[in-house]
């Protein structure tokens, strides 16, 4: 019988808990969080975002739900995807009470250089991969 892998098991400990899964949740909380956490499965099974990463939940009292976190390259992922110009109109388009939100993931991006472009480090006391 195989064990459950301590990060996964925590991941699944969270998701369990909070107002989206208990009584007074508000209409729609406990679809969009299952639509999110498929999104975040997703994005791990494609190799985007590695297992374990953190993934940020932002709710509003109404309901609404987005989240963020950080991919495999370095990349910004916003409800499962990666933060493309495409991505951040469409969520302004059907989140526009996180349109700010949204602002600011794209803004915080634009100065990001991924992983996979970087060159080696120049420090010689680090353990950067070269």
């Amino acid at each position: 019988m195989g064990r459950t892998k301590p990060k996964r098991a925590e991941r699944d400990r969270r998701r369990t808990q909070g107002p989206a899964h208990g009584a007074g949740a508000p209409p729609g909380a406990v679809e969009e969080t299952a639509r999110l956490k498929a999104a975040w499965d997703r994005a791990i099974d494609t190799g985007l975002m590695p297992e374990g990463n953190e993934v940020n939940w932002r709710a509003l009292p109404t309901g609404d739900l987005i989240t963020d976190a950080i991919g495999g390259d370095g990349q910004m992922l916003v409800d499962g995807q990666e933060l493309t110009a495409e991505w951040a109109a469409e969520l302004r388009r059907t989140k526009p009470v996180f349109a700010g939100l949204v602002d600011v993931f794209e803004e915080t991006s634009r100065g990001w250089t991924r992983i996979s472009q970087m060159g080696p480090c120049e420090h010689a006391t680090c353990h950067c991969p070269r």
